[in-house]
């Protein structure tokens, strides 16, 4: 049984596919991510991190963890920009924002070291963001 870990969430419904669905680059991104993270977290009772990508109306707080889910907005990522990307850059976009988040959670979080396994195993760990 497949255990989500890691999510990416567009936060305008039906721009990258049905409902708040990513579309397949990014779905495949994300199966890329959960395969390399380490299960469970031992991050706080957080079992799975979503990463909402965009602006919303009102905004919404940077950061909420509820019923074993932390979520991160990023609402600098840019979903019009992302969706007229070709299929490379938008995989180098998601990453480049996962490894923001990833290095925001390690510099917030004393426990957050899912995130040196996950860089580890997706042969990012000398990919940090200058």
């Amino acid at each position: 049984m497949a255990v989500w870990k890691f999510q990416l969430v567009p936060a305008q419904r039906d721009l990258l596919a049905v409902g708040f669905r990513m579309d397949a680059v990014g779905q495949a991104f994300e199966k890329t991510v959960n395969d390399a993270l380490r299960y469970p977290f031992k991050f706080h009772k957080i079992n799975k991190l979503v990463l909402e990508l965009g602006a919303t109306e009102p905004p919404k707080k940077d950061y909420i963890e509820a019923l074993g889910v932390a979520t991160k907005r990023c609402p600098h990522f840019n979903l019009e920009r992302y969706k007229a990307l070709p299929d490379a850059e938008r995989v180098e976009a998601l990453k480049y924002q996962t490894i923001q988040v990833f290095e925001w959670l390690q510099a917030t979080y004393s426990d957050a070291q899912f995130v040196d396994v996950g860089l580890r195993n997706l042969g990012w760990a000398n990919s940090r963001l200058q």
